[in-house]
């Protein structure tokens, strides 16, 4: 009888236990996650910093649909924290952008990920009612660079788990953050030299899940700014004909240059696309950079 007992106690040890956000139950958490519902003897704000616990998970549905959603609900949808409350959740998941940072093919991913997209949300807050001072906006703009550099889990989506999509995420983020007014003429050029970074890389995967289109979100949001000027545009755009050609220097060429060429290419193509939807007002260096992009598109096609 005790050796049973002992049994039963080793393997439910073996087991990870429910934390205390999971022990709430899934109902409780999709009633927030619908419209920020919050019960009389709670707070939004201590709801979204329990929710934010939940991004690691390796359920898509305690990740996704209650934890992120949780963060959608009460910071966007229904604007339940103020500047303060949404100041504070700021610091808890950049440090997730960290944690496990250069790990692949594991679970850790989920937590970084899905903490980049949590902060897109209050990024996009900031955009309406600022929370963070300037050397804030700052931090929080170098670390959103800094972890699309230093990802190296770059699966899109995955039976197990579901959505991972780091690039994606990370790409929201500074989607909205190039639409503030303290993003400079200089912050432009790090996020073109960050997309470039991370297409073209020889080390990345063929991306195939919408990753070119929502980095190419994000350079619209530079491109569509007062301070834009598309001459900057001219060397960052050589760099595409320059890659092509390194592909076809050899034959057969490289998988992995080849990879790297074609996620640019998909990266470029995706940025001339939604330049040339109508989304009213268009400014001038809109229509000039997208005049730039069609003379690249025409050189490298194959």
């Amino acid at each position: 009888m005790i050796a049973l007992l002992l049994l039963t106690f080793a393997v439910a040890s073996d087991q990870e236990a429910p934390s205390s956000a999971e022990q709430r139950g899934k109902p409780f958490w999709k009633e927030v996650a619908r419209e920020c519902d919050v019960p009389p003897w709670a707070t939004p704000s201590g709801l979204v910093h329990e929710a934010i616990t939940l991004v690691a998970s390796p359920d898509p549905e305690w990740r996704d649909d209650i934890g992120y959603s949780v963060v959608a609900a009460c910071v966007q949808k229904k604007q339940r924290l103020n500047a303060a409350e949404r100041r504070s959740l700021v610091e808890p998941l950049v440090l997730s952008l960290r944690k496990g940072i250069g790990e692949t093919d594991n679970d850790s991913v989920l937590q970084r990920s899905f903490a980049a997209l949590s902060l897109s949300i209050l990024a996009a807050a900031e955009l309406r009612e600022p929370a963070l001072d300037g050397p804030g906006y700052r931090r929080l703009l170098d670390d959103a660079l800094a972890y699309l550099r230093d990802e190296r889990d770059l699966r899109g989506f995955e039976p197990r788990v579901g959505w991972i999509h780091a690039t994606a995420h990370t790409a929201d983020l500074l989607k909205f953050l190039a639409r503030d007014s303290r993003f400079t003429p200089e912050d432009q050029a790090r996020l073109f030299e960050a997309a470039w970074t991370r297409m073209a890389a020889s080390s990345a995967p063929a991306f195939t899940h919408a990753e070119d289109e929502r980095l190419a979100a994000a350079l619209v949001s530079v491109v569509r700014r007062d301070d834009f000027e598309a001459s900057r545009l001219d060397g960052w755009l050589q760099r595409f004909a320059t890659l092509e050609k390194q592909v076809w220097a050899k034959s057969p060429p490289d998988p992995q240059v080849l990879d790297a060429a074609q996620n640019a290419r998909n990266l470029l193509r995706s940025f001339y696309v939604l330049l040339s939807l109508p989304q009213p007002p268009a400014t001038a260096g809109q229509a000039a950079a997208r005049d730039k992009l069609l003379v690249t598109l025409q050189q490298i096609r194959r």
